[in-house]
């Protein structure tokens, strides 16, 4: 069973202004997903689902890509091999296009080499699960500002000591241990927020 607990940070001037960094440049780019993704629906597939070539299978043109000159990439996997010997070419998604791209985003925005791979990662992963919620019935995913995207979530590297906690490329940080975590747990995610007092980490954790 996952458990959350959330801890005000201590952190540093230094670690403060680089985590607001990472937020600005984090809702850049979720924003800049997400305008790929409508322009490529704007531009191949207005006029509603297309039939895939190789599987002849409806596919929706909000989540998949058929074309290789877009930001988004080529759609195709390396070919495989299926159990039979057969040749196939898994379809990507429109997440795992822009995961991707990201070596690509670091070149033409070197600043972006400052945060966690992980982190930009689970940030296309974030539109992901707007995506799942617009089909879903909750609403065509929107644009970010300053005001309601405020923070970003680690899924590996973290670890914590006492009432200190380890962040790639942010170091050791020291939050006001008001909880204590129980001996024998898995971290499986930290999402940091900025909130008007300062920091929060909300830590998901499982016991082993």
């Amino acid at each position: 069973m996952l458990t959350n607990y959330v801890y005000k940070l201590r952190s540093n001037q230094t670690q403060s202004s680089k985590m607001s960094a990472w937020v600005d440049m984090l809702r850049s780019q979720y924003n800049w997903c997400l305008n790929d993704r409508i322009c490529q629906y704007n531009q191949h597939f207005i006029q509603g689902n297309y039939f895939e070539i190789r599987t002849k299978g409806e596919a929706s043109p909000l989540t998949c890509f058929v074309s290789k000159n877009g930001a988004t990439g080529n759609p195709w996997k390396d070919s495989k091999s299926d159990f039979e010997g057969k040749a196939r070419n898994p379809r990507r998604s429109a997440g795992d296009i822009q995961i991707t791209a990201l070596p690509e985003l670091k070149m033409a925005r070197p600043w972006y080499n400052a945060i966690d791979s992980t982190v930009l990662q689970q940030n296309v992963k974030r539109l992901d699960v707007a995506y799942k919620n617009f089909f879903e019935g909750r609403g065509f995913p929107k644009f970010k500002n300053r005001s309601n995207f405020t923070s970003f979530t680690f899924v590996m590297g973290v670890r914590i000591k006492g009432n200190k906690i380890y962040l790639p490329k942010l170091g050791w940080m020291r939050f006001y241990n008001s909880r204590s975590i129980p001996d024998g747990f898995t971290i499986k995610a930290c999402t940091f927020r900025k909130r008007l007092n300062g920091w929060y980490v909300s830590i998901s954790h499982k016991l082993s």
